[in-house]
């Protein structure tokens, strides 16, 4: 017990000594603790909702006289959409406009009905000026072609589409500008196709229904800044790798790991020293931008718990084969680039999901980052992740074991 009691006093001498050396390197702790600020002030300040509202601008040219002469389709037709009902077309006769507009928001009690051609569109249209298609889909209507070309200049809608129905054939046009996504052009085009046979009478003789595979996330997409917490916790974890195997360097380059092992301090004790106070410092910081990023609450905190300290864990296992094989500072640089870019990669494909591949699930960090998603994005448990928990450990008795191997060898 007494012999114990002493490995444990040196084991705690060497953890505050490195504890002292490692937050002396000014620079390393002064960066160390303002990213985790800027990180959390960024995220803080990003929107915490995602704009899931297609706005297609729409112009109906010769839009009355159509209707009055019973060219375009009414029948469904409900008031709210900017599209004529059934008694709307005895209005048209007497000369009424029926373009909804801040002027003219059409007749009371608004309420979007479904309309033909058209799939889900039942939802109650947000403001005046504007329609309900469905949801996800808002029409926003105007009484010129200029103000729906300025509304997409402007790109207060993702697209404009002018329909002619004075000229024959009825002429259909889309109007995006040259910043807007490829999809966002295929997704106006096929709306703007819809609407046009809805408002003509064509109409596919089928009952469409949409049928999601798995979790159905409209309505509740993740915001970006959420997703970008788990990449940012991630990358405070693998800054640590240089913060860590700096001490292993420094230590190795004045030959003070030669002197401590000259004492009763055994290889075992020396290198358990350095895992704890690896493990006290990545355990840390990851806690501190855990708590910043808002991670920690009642339903998760245990989860993202356990995947820090296994991420911590990870995190020293991989900083001892650095420092063991590194002569300085700079050659530890230039050879952790490769593998930290690796270990990088499946927190940026949270970002960029179609970047995916079964060959990320070779990467270690990939079993940290899938469960921080899950538990944070997704309301799983750790009973959801039990492969991920054990490949961690794998791994981080396997790095540790490489490192202290490399390391032995070279202090002896």
């Amino acid at each position: 017990m007494a012999g114990i009691r002493v490995k444990i006093s040196r084991m705690a001498a060497m953890v505050g000594k490195d504890l002292g050396q490692v937050f002396r390197n000014r620079f390393m702790a002064v960066i160390s603790v303002l990213l985790i600020l800027l990180y959390a002030l960024l995220y803080n300040l990003m929107p915490k909702q995602v704009e899931e509202t297609f706005k297609l601008g729409l112009y109906l040219e010769g839009g009355d006289r159509a209707v009055a002469e019973g060219e375009v389709e009414t029948s469904g037709m409900g008031t709210g959409t900017g599209f004529p009902a059934p008694d709307a077309v005895e209005a048209a006769k007497e000369g009424e406009d029926l373009i909804a507009s801040p002027e003219n928001p059409g007749p009371p009690g608004g309420k979007a009905v479904s309309a033909p051609g058209v799939p889900g569109t039942a939802e109650p249209a947000p403001e005046e000026g504007t329609a309900g298609l469905g949801r996800g889909v808002e029409l926003v209507e105007v009484r010129s072609l200029e103000e729906l070309r300025g509304l997409v200049e402007r790109e207060e809608v993702a697209a404009g589409l002018l329909l002619d129905l004075g000229a024959q054939p009825p002429r259909l046009e889309l109007y995006v500008t040259s910043r807007a996504p490829e999809e966002t052009a295929e997704a106006g085009e096929v709306l703007s196709r819809e609407i046009a046979y809805s408002l003509l009478g064509h109409r596919l003789p089928v009952d469409f229904h949409a049928v999601v595979l798995g979790p159905d996330m409209a309505g509740r997409q993740i915001p970006l800044r959420d997703r970008l917490r788990v990449l940012i916790l991630a990358f405070v974890f693998l800054l640590e790798l240089y913060a860590l195997g700096n001490l292993l360097v420094e230590e190795i380059q004045r030959r003070t790991a030669q002197a401590v092992l000259v004492t009763p301090v055994s290889h075992g004790e020396f290198i358990a020293a350095k895992a704890l106070t690896g493990m006290v410092v990545a355990f840390g910081e990851g806690l501190l931008l855990a708590l910043l990023l808002r991670a920690l609450v009642a339903s998760t905190w245990l989860a993202v718990l356990v995947f820090l300290v296994l991420g911590a864990s990870l995190v020293v296992g991989f900083s001892f084969i650095l420092g063991a094989v590194s002569r300085d500072f700079m050659s530890m640089a230039m050879i952790s680039l490769v593998p930290f870019l690796l270990l990088m990669l499946p927190a940026f494909v949270l970002l960029y999901p179609g970047f995916t591949s079964p060959l990320l699930k070779a990467v270690p960090t990939y079993y940290l980052v899938e469960p921080l998603n899950g538990i944070l994005n997704y309301g799983k448990g750790l009973s959801d992740y039990p492969f991920s928990i054990f490949a961690l450990c794998l791994f981080s008795l396997f790095f540790f074991w490489l490192g202290w191997y490399i390391l032995r060898r070279r202090l002896t």
